[in-house]
């Protein structure tokens, strides 16, 4: 919980990360190599005193009170200028969230000036600092701004969740970042609700880059099999290699929202731009009855109208034309049969009427 705490400050551009901890631990360290990651200063300190040498007036203070997992997209739009962010308080107080008067009770979050910190140093030493902070920064004329309360009612926002609640969020948050492919894209739309699934299980494991590595390994098999005059078992493989390279890609994006600043390699990206001159090469290897300039041609015009289509095609028919996952499952059957450089040319001339048929740039 306290890992999805720093990635929201940090996705918010906080420079400097101070944690209120009793001690030095193993998941102190790994917040401060996360936060050292991304750029950012972490500094973990016991006393509340402290705080004031770290903190200038000028500064702006992030405060997130502890247990509290707030709806990121939300904080993000309710503190875009300083202020303490409240639920209604006949739904929160019950949840545990601390009431602030009859109507309202806090929910967490508050944003407000640094100069606040020196006020800490007049309080007893055992208070509790994010609400201090927070009824510091309402004292000083810093604005209540209600959240919904459906954040609440959805699950959104919580504080001190079960692990089972945190599991079902972290479900509901990974089911959010697949790109919503219509079927008219099969292969990719299968490789995307694949990747989110996966993502549960791997994602922030050693085992996060066995997508990539399969890609890898099925891309290589198919330009042997090309190599070896075996075009429809080289299809087959690009199909496979093609689908693990977009399940790869959606892993790569789910774990990269979720460690901010973290460096992420292009590996999959490679892959995916292998996709096209395998399609070519295995094309050329599948026609060797023609003449080289039809074997070239052919695939060529192939790849280039699908890459035009894919760029400034109609919004709804860009994915059918990025879809090497289904090109090449297509081919496949095309080379078995021996049909292959047919089947390319039907295909080229179906994207080109489509290119027709609707405008070719959206307006």
């Amino acid at each position: 919980m306290i890992e999805r705490q720093l990635d929201l400050a940090l996705s918010l551009g906080c420079e400097a990360v101070a944690c209120l901890a009793d001690g030095i631990g193993r998941e102190v360290i790994e917040l401060q190599h996360r936060a050292e990651k991304a750029g950012a200063r972490f500094i973990a300190v016991r006393e509340p005193a402290k705080l004031s040498g770290l903190v200038t007036a000028n500064d702006e203070l992030l405060v997130i009170a502890s247990g509290v997992l707030p709806e990121p997209a939300a904080v993000e739009r309710l503190l875009a200028k300083p202020a303490v962010v409240a639920f209604p308080a006949d739904v929160a107080v019950p949840l545990g969230f601390e009431r602030i008067d009859p109507e309202f009770a806090w929910t967490g979050v508050v944003l407000t000036r640094g100069n606040l910190v020196e006020r800490l140093t007049e309080l007893p030493p055992d208070i509790d600092v994010p609400s201090s902070l927070m009824r510091l920064a309402l004292q000083t004329g810093t604005q209540l701004v209600p959240a919904e309360r459906r954040l609440l009612d959805d699950g959104d926002w919580t504080i001190d969740a079960t692990p089972e609640e945190l599991k079902a969020r972290e479900t509901r948050w990974i089911e959010a970042q697949r790109e919503k492919i219509p079927f008219n894209a099969p292969g990719i739309a299968v490789a995307e609700r694949a990747g989110t699934r996966l993502a549960r299980d791997i994602v922030g494991r050693k085992s996060e880059a066995a997508p990539a590595i399969v890609s890898g390994v099925f891309a290589a098999s198919a330009g042997i099999a090309g190599w070896l005059e075996m075009p429809a078992l080289g299809f087959g493989f690009l199909a496979v290699a093609a689908f693990f390279a977009r399940v790869g890609l959606v892993i790569e994006r789910i774990a990269s929202k979720g460690d901010t600043g973290a460096k992420r390699g292009s590996f999959v990206k490679l892959l995916q731009h292998l996709s096209d001159p395998l399609v070519i090469y295995l094309m050329y290897a599948a026609s060797s009855q023609e003449s080289d300039w039809v074997r070239l041609f052919v695939p060529a015009m192939l790849v280039g109208l699908l890459r035009l289509g894919e760029w400034h095609g109609n919004e709804d028919w860009r994915r059918t034309y990025a879809d090497r996952i289904l090109l090449s499952t297509i081919l496949c059957a095309a080379a078995f049969f021996g049909v292959s450089a047919e089947v390319g040319a039907f295909i080229a001339l179906l994207v080109l009427i489509s290119r027709f048929l609707a405008p070719f740039r959206q307006p």
